[in-house]
């Protein structure tokens, strides 16, 4: 399977506001009201933990579309 890398609109501190994460290793999806500001939060199966802006649906778009591009090389 090949990697499926997305960027999403991170809540944490990082350079650009953002975070690039491969899709195929995301264990659980949850959306929660965290500190009067709803959030998305990403468990990867490594154990690191993400809040992001986008809801779970719009994570499983970019997904797709993600996975139904072609591959650069063959």
């Amino acid at each position: 399977m090949k990697a499926c890398f997305i960027k999403l609109d991170s809540f944490d501190e990082t350079e650009d506001g953002s975070v690039i994460i491969n899709a195929n290793n995301i264990s659980s999806v949850k959306r929660l009201n965290y500190n009067d500001i709803i959030q998305t939060m990403i468990q990867m199966i490594g154990g690191e933990k993400f809040s992001v802006h986008q809801t779970p649906d719009e994570i499983i778009e970019l997904a797709e579309n993600e996975h139904s591009k072609k591959a650069a090389y063959n």
